[in-house]
């Protein structure tokens, strides 16, 4: 059962309601989202975050989906923002939890809320993973990944190469086990990370199969996805070198792909990284895209 807060957001275009519902998945957790719901939309979206990313990150493009006749869900992770309950050390879940259990009870949500809507699937970096760990995600219309990769330490060349390996294999599992969880707010742009999530993780991303080498052939999902994806790497994204989507993006073998390499200068822009697609000034050159994808 879901609990519901309505929220009023003032926005140039228009006033957007926000309903915030918290919702509880078979591993108990409870998780909070936000949806935003277009009159007359024929298509949910449910955009699932990168790594340790808070869903208000992503609000202001959703929003403007929501302004342009699509309703968007947002939500936050197990042990992420709003999701957090209580001390982040008692946080008992791991990333392929996130999938597995998370993604899958608020696709199951969006499911029930708005019956008979098209279900499409936004995921962001880590969260273009999740999607294949999600055994209802064989219900999505239309994907779309943007920065999605394999965290695997050798697909980044030259000095990048060895810091993801300090990373991965030093820097992740030390500080985890010092502190009981991953303090990466001190670090990074991420939220700190559960100490199961962290571990879980870094092992991955040691192994050349990456998560494959560690989830049983039956809990994966990305082969049995036949829908299209629009798949997006980006030329100056240094958290997703475009050998590792394309590692990803060829594991959803059964999909109908299309693949697009975005260059700045493309957007007008000199540099884009791993989150600005999801930035204001990108409003005008590709959040256009998507509403047209969708539709």
């Amino acid at each position: 059962m879901a609990q519901c807060t309505v929220i009023k957001l003032s926005c140039p275009l228009a006033i957007s309601t926000m309903k915030v519902h918290t919702i509880t998945t078979p591993l108990n957790c409870e998780l909070v989202t936000n949806v935003f719901e277009a009159a007359n939309s024929s298509c949910i979206l449910i955009i699932i975050s990168a790594t340790g990313v808070k869903q208000n990150f992503y609000h202001r493009f959703a929003r403007y989906l929501s302004e342009n006749g699509i309703t968007v869900i947002t939500f936050d992770y197990s042990g992420i923002g709003q999701s957090l309950k209580g001390h982040i050390r008692n946080t008992a879940i791991g990333v392929a939890d996130w999938g597995s259990d998370n993604l899958q009870t608020v696709i199951e949500f969006a499911k029930q809320t708005f019956l008979g809507k098209r279900l499409c699937l936004l995921g962001h970096s880590i969260g273009g993973q999740l999607i294949g760990l999600a055994a209802n995600s064989v219900y999505a219309d239309r994907i779309i990944l943007i920065a999605s990769q394999s965290g695997y330490w050798k697909f980044w060349t030259g000095f990048s190469k060895y810091r993801m390996w300090v990373l991965w294999y030093f820097f992740f599992p030390v500080l985890t086990k010092l502190f009981g969880y991953l303090p990466s707010k001190s670090f990074s742009k991420m939220e700190n990370l559960p100490k199961q999530a962290a571990i879980e993780w870094s092992k991955w991303c040691r192994h050349k199969e990456y998560l494959f080498d560690f989830i049983d052939q039956g809990e994966l999902y990305f082969d049995k996805i036949r829908c299209n994806i629009y798949s997006y790497s980006i030329a100056d994204d240094s958290f997703a070198p475009v050998t590792s989507v394309a590692w990803l993006t060829s594991k959803y073998s059964k999909a109908i792909m299309e693949k697009h390499h975005i260059l700045p200068y493309e957007l007008a822009v000199k540099k884009i990284g791993h989150f600005g697609l999801f930035t204001k000034k990108f409003q005008n050159n590709f959040w256009h895209r998507v509403v047209e994808y969708l539709k």
